[in-house]
């Protein structure tokens, strides 16, 4: 089991990525604010203080996946320089004591840097623009909310372990190379979303972004009936991409089992 998994080797390994990435982290921190503070905050100002959930939820859904997916692309980045995999490689701590290092890095302490930052930012906004007449602002965290934000850490799960596994797939410009292999994975679902949609209600449809709902079409009625999805369907999609999530964790596992000296 040691050879598995040691508590206090784990722990050191975790004191050891800490004391070598702690400034660039903060760093990165200090530019996430300043981003946010900018463009929240203008936002505002040029609508006259309102600042809208759809606004805090467009930033937060953006900022959430674009900057997630770029962190956690860079997890990962010493094992693609054959100069500082080898002591990379050569530490004397298990595989999987390395991916938990760089799972709690960029999911669980990414997420909660994050949301701390967005929400003080958006506080302050929202405080600010409520300074003027008239303008009622509301924090994104109520509880008429919670589905939608339910919702962003679930996409969030998905994009950071098709990010993660990117950062160990691929060599260099893992950000890039992912970004392009998911863009073109979506582009092959969308593309056989119609013709299965055709087989399955033998009609015509219209083309629908996927899991977006049905537009079908009957001749001689009204043109295209649309179809929304259930609450049921939903849930299944939530859990599909639970499991996805779950499935590109283990491949990015066993995929850094292979690295080699």
């Amino acid at each position: 089991m040691n050879n598995i998994f040691n508590a206090q080797r784990f722990f050191k390994l975790l004191n050891k990525h800490t004391r070598e990435h702690y400034k660039t982290y903060l760093i990165s921190t200090a530019v996430l604010i300043g981003i946010l503070s900018l463009l929240m905050g203008c936002t505002a100002y040029l609508s006259g203080g309102q600042f809208g959930t759809n606004a805090q939820f467009g930033y937060f859904y953006i900022f959430l996946f674009l900057c997630g997916a770029i962190f956690t692309s860079m997890i990962f980045a010493n094992l693609g320089d054959k100069k500082k995999s080898i002591p990379a490689l050569t530490l004397p701590v298990s595989n999987l004591e390395r991916f938990v290092v760089g799972w709690i890095y960029s999911y669980l302490i990414f997420q909660v840097i994050f949301v701390i930052c967005f929400f003080t930012i958006d506080l302050i906004v929202i405080s600010v623009g409520n300074m003027n007449p008239g303008v009622r602002n509301v924090l994104i965290n109520s509880d008429e909310n919670s589905d939608k934000l339910l919702m962003a850490f679930l996409i969030f799960g998905l994009v950071h372990a098709s990010a993660f596994f990117g950062a160990i797939f691929f060599e260099k410009m893992q950000f890039i190379k992912t970004m392009f292999s998911v863009f073109i994975v979506l582009i092959i679902l969308q593309l056989i979303n119609i013709p299965l949609i055709n087989f399955f209600f033998k009609i015509s449809t219209r083309m629908q972004p996927i899991f977006a709902g049905v537009s079908l079409y009957e001749t001689g009625k009204d043109p295209y009936v649309f179809i929304r999805p259930t609450a049921d369907s939903y849930h299944v999609l939530m859990i599909m991409c639970l499991l996805v999530t779950l499935v590109l964790w283990a491949a990015t596992f066993f995929k850094l089992k292979e690295k080699q000296v």
